[in-house]
This record gives structure tokens, C-alpha cells and sequence, in this order.
């Protein structure tokens, strides 16, 4: 009897070692995805094959683009009464974006927008991205790139592609429909 109650101690223990009170970046995009103040969207990269097999990708951007599996995005655009539930969910955010697991890439910002750039996994072999967005007048925007061994210069010249319209977006658009972020 002694026996089965330490072993029920120790498996309670090892549970409750193992169970961990901050909330993950994945725990935040769950939590919010049905919230009235947010916009949410999950693309799984799939729907974007049939699109991009018609453009012409270099190598290294096709590469990139294999290497994304999926990409969540979520918006909370600024209304009125809203301004206290902004500064809140953006003290969330950080406190979860500061957390070890989480390297920061870049910092960047102009026109009273902030925005970082942060990853987790290996510097040439990246599992996931994070980019946050915030701007007093205008909201938060909150996008993670899930994927298999993404490297940054690739990912980077695919961003390029897309930055300069050689990448048809237009799958992300049909998806997206009529959503507006102001």
C-alpha cells in the first residue's frame, strides 16, 4: 500500500513539474480565435500550391516557400473602447514573446509602428517565426510562420519576391475575403 501511494506522489509530482502556468504562443492564438476584437486567420501553405506552381520561383524562394507549413495570423485592430484591452493584450504578447525559448532576429519600426522578429529553433534552421506588429493608433498584429528547417536568406528573398508582386498573393486575398484591417 506504502508503495502505490509513493507512486501515486511521484507521478503527481512529475505532473505537476511538468505543467506550466505561462501561456504559450500557440495557448494565445487558440484563446483568441473566436474573439470579437480580433481577427484571426490559419493558412496551411497547401492552399497557395496550386498558385504558386504557375510562378516563377528561383530555387532558393520555392525552398522557402516548401519549408513553410503553415502560417496563423491575428489582428486586433484599434477601436473605440478598445485602447485598454490594446495595452493589455500587448503586455501579454511581449511577456510571451520575452520567454527564453524565443530568439529575437530584428527590431524594427517607423511611423509610430514597432515591430519585432523573433524565432525559435537553430539560426540556419528555423522551426518557427514570430513577427509582432504594434501601433497606438491603429492595433496589433501578431503572425506566426510554423515550418521544417526554414532558413532566414531564403525566407527573406521569398519576402522580397512577394514585397516586389513576382509571387501572386491572390489565394491569401480569396481567403481573407472582405476583412479589413484599418
Amino acid at each position: 500500500m506504502k508503495n502505490i501511494i509513493k507512486l501515486t506522489l511521484a507521478i503527481c509530482g512529475m505532473l505537476f513539474i511538468s505543467c506550466n502556468s505561462e501561456t504559450s504562443l500557440q495557448r494565445y492564438f487558440v484563446d483568441h480565435q473566436s474573439d470579437a476584437d480580433f481577427v484571426a486567420v490559419d493558412l496551411a501553405t497547401s492552399l497557395l500550391d496550386a498558385r504558386t506552381k504557375k510562378v516563377n520561383l528561383s530555387d532558393d524562394e520555392r525552398e522557402a516557400l516548401e519549408s513553410i507549413k503553415k502560417v496563423n495570423f491575428l489582428a486586433m485592430p484599434l477601436k473605440e473602447g478598445t485602447k485598454t484591452r490594446y495595452e493589455e493584450e500587448k503586455a501579454k504578447i511581449n511577456t510571451i514573446l520575452d520567454a527564453n525559448k524565443y530568439e529575437t532576429l530584428m527590431r524594427f519600426g517607423s511611423n509610430g509602428t514597432k515591430a519585432v522578429l523573433k524565432f525559435q529553433g537553430e539560426e540556419d534552421n528555423i522551426d518557427e517565426m514570430i513577427v509582432f506588429a504594434s501601433n497606438g493608433e491603429r492595433g496589433l498584429a501578431l503572425v506566426r510562420v510554423l515550418g521544417d528547417d526554414m532558413k532566414p536568406g531564403n525566407v527573406a528573398k521569398l519576402m522580397n519576391a512577394i514585397d516586389k508582386g513576382d509571387v501572386d498573393i491572390g489565394a491569401i486575398k480569396d481567403i481573407l475575403g472582405d476583412v479589413k484591417i484599418d
